[in-house]
């Protein structure tokens, strides 16, 4: 059995789970440390993989286009925390790694609905630019997280509609991916996400590679390169053709 070729990981919130932030905070188990983070990407470097943001698949086939001996891998987060910036992205920047960060700009500076505390905090828009100037992938996660299955189109059509203008505005370039609030969608959604002008769609949990539900496996929460390398062992058949 070997890893997988190409990998998409799936976080939230990067922050000291355990240490200042109590568990009761998390229960919910949406925050990773930045410890088990920086263990993720040496695990991930160790078998031999190259670390692309989601622009890039869509912009080179970094998926479909992988050579036999290489690995492809991307981070992604989920939500708009805004201890990415002052945890995830340190970690990151200190390992070479990049990623791609999907936000909900009708969140912005308020407080996530299943983190209590400052580890709940969502960034304001002038922190997206400090990700995209790291040289990190910012992307679409809707206007304000809801399940987008439930909503009649003209709803449906504004959260992704409305979210890919507000990031394009704060990054400077065109917003090209969307990750799903909690990876659900259906053939109506995955429509609608193509209609609104996005590239690539990320979905939840293994599965065949589809554009516009691409499959992600999410990272380990509070565990480190172990369980990571156990979750890849065990996929056979993570972006198949």
């Amino acid at each position: 059995m070997s890893v997988l070729r190409a990998v998409a990981l799936a976080y939230h919130g990067v922050d000291d789970v355990g240490g200042t932030v109590p568990f009761a905070d998390d229960p919910h188990r949406l925050l990773n440390s930045p410890e088990h983070l920086r263990a993720h990407v040496r695990l991930l470097r160790r078998l031999g993989y190259r670390f692309v943001t989601a622009d890039s698949v869509v912009s080179d086939s970094a998926i479909s286009g992988v050579r036999p001996a290489e690995r492809v891998a991307v981070l992604s987060f989920d939500d708009g925390f805004a201890n990415w910036v002052t945890h995830a992205l340190p970690v990151l920047e200190q390992e070479r790694a990049v990623a791609s960060f999907y936000v909900c700009p009708g969140w912005w500076e308020d407080q996530h609905p299943l983190v209590a505390g400052p580890a709940g905090r969502v960034m304001a828009a002038a922190d997206v630019r400090r990700l995209r100037d790291a040289g990190m992938g910012v992307g679409s996660h809707a206007w304000d997280h809801p399940d987008l299955r439930g909503l009649d189109d003209a709803a449906l059509t504004r959260q992704l509609v409305d979210s890919r203008a507000a990031v394009a505005a704060e990054t400077g370039v065109p917003c090209r991916t969307v990750a799903y609030p909690y990876g659900l969608s259906d053939p109506r959604v995955q429509d609608a996400a193509a209609a609104a002008g996005y590239e690539l769609a990320w979905g939840w949990q293994p599965g065949p590679w589809r554009a516009f539900d691409a499959p992600r496996l999410p990272a380990p929460p509070r565990h480190g390169a172990r369980r990571l390398g156990l979750k890849l062992l065990g996929v056979r058949r993570f972006w198949a053709a």
